[in-house]
């Protein structure tokens, strides 16, 4: 018995031409076995068909998934899945290895049509992983790099960085974006307080601290935001008077000589490339520092406060309060720090200070009727606190 089947088919526009062509009906395995006079038996014409209609699904199956599919290929590929259906349950009601095969989800054709069917499945395969190539694309597209979800943590865990990095083009070169970070420090209205707090305490809200916490701020940033590695934090580690201007922040004012110029223990600025940030003052210049001759005051009674700093180019500074002051002290200044900062100790002793002022007065040679004067209010102070006992 002949029979000859007949697959309708619709262009796609999603699979080309050749890959269409190569979908097309071709001659069932039987017809060569009815040429040869070999018989078919009908399991076998139905396993063909059911193979046909397979092929013909897979390519319905995939225009739909992908919004090609017409109405009347919807309308097929429900007859497809029909007539496929029901050779699944004849042949599995048969007990055929066929039916039962695909029951479980392997189709095992008969050998003769193995190679035609695993060359179209090949040619399906082909076409849907064409397909699914640039929506997988599309997909890695929409999906936030490693980089921006490092950056936004970085954002989320230090507020204040978003101040610092806001308007910044990252696309810039590293000089630019580190001159508009620099710039950026003087908008987060920070409080110079002369005492060092955490950078990252800064960078969470505590918006404090001195210069060593801006530099380190700074280097945080630059480094783990925008990725510009080899920045330095360099510092002075010694006493020293600068005649650096105010800064731009607010808080103290300078604090030495009522506010004409500034005496550090220390300072901290950051450095690229040879390039000087000083967040403190905004500038790229290195602070001018007259050091100071030795780390620690040192102490003499003939200084306003006792303490004082000598530095390399001749100035004294001295101590008062939380504040400085410098000092190019005559003879009598001198004497008179002497005896006030004897008195304060050992006014039960004035005749032992007044010995040791004349002592002084005779080795200097400095004849000053103030300096008589002094004396004698020395010897009212001592009158007085006798009478008082």
């Amino acid at each position: 018995m002949t029979k000859r089947l007949q697959i309708r088919k619709k262009a796609d526009s999603s699979v080309s031409t050749s890959e269409h062509s190569q979908f097309q009906s071709r001659p069932f395995s039987h017809k060569t076995k009815l040429d040869s006079n070999t018989p078919v038996t009908q399991r076998e014409i139905e396993n063909q068909e059911f193979q046909q209609h397979q092929m013909e699904a897979t390519k319905l199956k995939l225009q739909a998934k992908y919004g090609t599919i017409t109405p009347h290929g919807q309308e097929r590929l429900t007859v497809l899945q029909a007539k496929m259906d029901d050779v699944l349950h004849k042949n599995v009601g048969r007990g055929s290895g066929f039916g039962q095969n695909v029951a479980m989800g392997v189709n095992v054709p008969r050998a003769s049509s193995t190679k035609s069917i695993q060359s179209n499945l090949n040619i399906v395969q082909r076409v849907e992983g064409k397909d699914k190539a640039p929506a997988a694309s599309k997909d890695k597209d929409k999906a936030p790099s490693a980089s921006a979800t490092k950056k936004e943590k970085f954002l989320k865990n230090y507020p204040v960085a978003n101040q610092l990095v806001a308007g910044i083009d990252e696309k810039s070169p590293a000089p630019k974006i580190l001159e508009n970070l620099f710039n950026n420090f003087k908008n987060i209205s920070f409080q110079y307080t002369m005492v060092n707090k955490s950078h990252e305490t800064l960078l969470k809200g505590t918006l404090e601290g001195d210069c060593q916490t801006l530099a380190r701020a700074f280097k945080k940033v630059a480094e783990e935001y925008f990725g510009i590695q080899g920045i330095t934090v360099e510092s002075i580690r010694k006493p020293f008077l600068s005649e650096a201007g105010r800064t731009p922040y607010r808080g103290r004012e300078a604090n030495c000589d009522d506010g004409k110029r500034w005496f550090f223990q220390n300072h901290y600025w950051a450095v690229w490339n040879g390039q000087v940030f000083d967040v403190l003052f905004l500038s790229h210049k290195k602070t001018e520092a007259d050091m100071a001759r030795q780390e620690q005051p040192v102490k003499s009674l003939l200084m306003p406060e006792q303490e004082y700093y000598e530095t390399e180019k001749g100035k004294v500074v001295y101590p008062y309060g939380k504040k400085y002051s410098t000092a190019e002290l005559g003879m009598f200044e001198k004497l008179k720090n002497l005896v006030n900062n004897l008195s304060k100790s050992l006014y039960k002793e004035a005749s032992a200070i007044i010995s040791r002022i004349r002592g002084l007065y005779i080795r200097s040679g400095n004849n000053n009727s103030d300096f008589e004067s002094l004396i004698r209010e020395v010897q009212n102070n001592q009158a007085n606190e006798d009478t008082s006992t």
